[in-house]
């Protein structure tokens, strides 16, 4: 068959008609790999590329037409559309950019492009394997061309250029455009409509009916209100009065508190300034941020708008740069925004990064922007927080019934109001994704904050205790019946904590080998815990070093003193613990006794010796033993007695420390008022 015959493609119903313009697509792999499928990994991000060059086409529409049964995505726009010479040296030509040729806006001269690296047709290569690509200008000829993804590299890594196959294109409705039809859609890659609708809605700010510019998506046209989140809105901040209209007037819910001044509702939007200074040049942001009424109103994982979006000339320029706002305030999930910076693409300098994604970091202009907007969002978070605890505790959050009862408490109007914002934080805070789990962490964080904020209260009210002269006064009492309710909801925290405690020790006091691990690291140096009444005193091994003289000057024969620890009762009594390792079993009672006499020596000495004229204080020695020697009688009691001694077992110890805590616990059944809030709360 002749050069230029027809030949009839089967696969994909188009109609060869040979190479007669010879177009030849030169380009390394690595640029295919690296610029095309590396860059545009996502089928949103593709497709952004594909719209903005409709964009910079002149297009008024651009319809896109999604079919994954057939694996299957057509772009197509009313554009000026290419001529065989624009093919040529402007489409094939990757890293062609119009402004590097001086050229920054449409044909038309009625619009910024979009468009500055050259490479953003590279991007149908992320998606499918087989390209076709057709195009006319107005009153030319249709020219259409089709591209075997895989063949293509296979030819560009063997050296080799690709001659395209030139086909029979389909007429355009209005005479002009381009249709880019890609077939064997890549597997993995995300298509169905409503991602596609909701991501593009979010990457476009051209499509609010101002700019004669529309994208239709499967025959529906894709309007802002499909970004999903502006039914939602609760608080707007706008940087400018057009911003802040457009967005009141999707957003139904926002939400009205009453202005102190007027008594009248007012609805909880601010304008802020969108202006700021770099470099003594006045740059201008328009745009918005605003807080939706839970965090789960954004969306999750790849579809959530929890973000806030750089636009520069009507499309992303950086999907989100919230995180670069070095803050944890939980706010920060509430929001989303969408802050318009035509200033960051009006000059030479190319700040966008290769994917068109995200902004170089490192540009003095993106930095002062950054700076701006870290301000704003610190005083929105500070308006956030007012406005939220205004509205009372979150209506769309069920309230901790117990915490609404506590504050009601506080009789103090300025008082219940820090009471209020301090406890309103924790209710509007998403702690973990887990609602079981989140709830158990907030009960927790409201537990602390009502200790932390009645130890405040009782500061504030300490400090007007100089002007107070009765002390029967209700003022004065109110102090005290508030000390006492702070003091008895802390220990009975402590109580519980260290009867926990108790009761594991309890669990292994019968396995010596056990018990014995757990002493060495744990109970050796913890026993206060074992009684309420022992404070451990500072400075043990001094005494032990001096004692130890003492007892030598006493006794030739001893080895000295080993104090295992040593504590002092509230009493004023001095309390010294011998421990013995809960494996010992052979003791003697006579050996023991000789101990006990020894150190009552050596502390008897001691005093004398350091602290003339002072009376030796009472003390008590307890001889800490795994079992009472098998040859203790009763009238070694008599004898253990005159020496301040006691033997007494880890198994005794346990118990009576787990007794006497319980007993406290079985007491106070009638709880303080702060605690009776705690055991509301967890039973919330």
């Amino acid at each position: 068959m002749s050069e230029g015959a027809a030949i009839i493609n089967k696969q994909h119903d188009s109609i060869a008609v040979g190479n007669k313009y010879n177009f030849v697509f030169n380009v390394d792999i690595n640029v295919i790999n690296h610029l095309g499928v590396g860059l545009y990994s996502s089928t949103p991000a593709a497709l952004t590329e594909l719209v903005a060059n409709a964009w910079d086409a002149d297009a008024e529409k651009v319809t896109i037409k999604i079919s994954p049964d057939s694996k299957s995505i057509v772009i197509e726009d009313d554009g000026h559309g290419m001529d065989v010479e624009g093919i040529r040296k402007k489409f094939l030509r990757v890293g062609y950019s119009r402004r590097d040729n001086g050229v920054r806006t449409s044909e038309s001269g009625n619009r910024r492009v979009m468009g500055r690296k050259g490479i953003g047709k590279l991007s149908m290569f992320a998606l499918a394997d087989q390209v076709k690509v057709t195009s006319q200008r107005s009153g030319g000829e249709i020219v259409s061309f089709e591209i075997n993804v895989p063949e293509l590299k296979k030819s560009i890594e063997k050296g080799q250029s690709i001659e395209l196959k030139e086909v029979e294109g389909v007429p355009f409705v209005k005479g002009q455009g381009t249709r880019i039809e890609l077939r064997d859609v890549l597997t993995g890659l995300k298509t169905t409509e409503a991602y596609l609708r909701l991501k593009l809605a979010r990457r476009f700010s051209v499509i609010d009916g101002k700019h004669n510019f529309s994208i239709l998506l499967n025959g529906e046209h894709i309007k802002k209100e499909d970004r999903g989140f502006y039914n939602y809105i609760q608080f707007l901040w706008a940087f400018d009065s057009a911003t802040k209209s457009d967005i009141e007037n999707i957003s139904p819910k926002i939400a009205s508190v009453k202005n102190e001044n007027t008594g009248m509702d007012e609805k909880c939007i601010q304008t802020l300034d969108g202006v700021f200074d770099y470099n003594g040049i006045q740059l201008n942001v328009t745009g918005y941020i605003a807080s939706v009424e839970e965090p789960k109103n954004l969306g999750a994982k790849d579809e959530s708008a929890n973000m806030i979006s750089i636009f520069a000339n009507g499309r992303v320029f950086a999907e989100d740069v919230l995180a670069e706002f070095n803050s944890a305030k939980y706010y920060k999930n509430y929001l989303v925004g969408e802050i318009h910076a035509d200033f960051l693409d009006d000059d030479e300098i190319d700040r966008a990064t290769a994917s068109r994604e995200a902004i170089k970091k490192d540009d003095p202009k993106f930095r002062e922007l950054l700076n701006f907007l870290t301000k704003n969002l610190s005083d929105i978070g500070d308006v956030w927080d007012d406005w939220r605890i205004e509205m009372g505790l979150s209506k769309s959050i069920p309230a901790n019934a117990a915490v609404v009862e506590w504050l009601s408490t506080l009789k103090d109007a300025r008082d219940r109001k820090l009471a209020h914002k301090l406890v309103t934080s924790i209710q509007n805070a998403s702690i973990h994704p887990d609602e079981e789990k989140n709830s158990k962490a907030k009960k927790f964080l409201y537990r602390g904050a009502i200790i932390a904020f009645e130890k405040l209260k009782l500061k504030n009210q300490l400090e007007k205790l100089s002007e107070i002269s009765d002390v029967l006064s209700p003022e004065f009492s109110a102090v005290f019946s508030s000390l006492s309710d702070i003091e008895e909801a802390a220990y009975s925290e402590i109580t519980k904590q260290r009867l926990e405690i108790i009761r594991k020790f309890r669990d292994i006091a019968n396995d010596a080998t056990k018990l014995e691990r757990v002493a060495q690291e744990y109970l050796f140096n913890n026993l206060w815990l074992l009684d309420p009444s022992w404070d451990r005193i500072s400075g043990t091994e001094e005494m032990e070093k001096t004692l130890t003289r003492e007892l030598k000057e006493v006794d030739d024969s001893s080895t000295g003193a080993r104090l295992d620890i040593t504590f002092r009762k509230n009493s004023g009594r001095h309390i010294v613990v011998e421990l013995k390792r809960p494996r010992k079993t052979d003791l003697k009672s006579m050996a023991l006794y000789e101990q006990a006499r020894k150190y009552n020596i050596a502390i008897n000495a001691y005093y004398k010796k350091h602290y003339s004229g002072v009376p030796v204080p009472p003390k008590d020695i307890y001889l800490l033993v795994s079992q009472v020697p098998a040859d203790f009688t009763d009238d070694d009691l008599e004898s253990y007695a005159k020496q301040n001694a006691k033997i007494i077992t880890y198994e005794q110890l346990i118990n009576n420390a787990f007794n006497a805590y319980q007993a406290y616990l079985d007491v106070h059944s009638s709880l303080s008022s702060v605690e009776e809030v705690f055991r509301k709360i967890d039973a919330c």
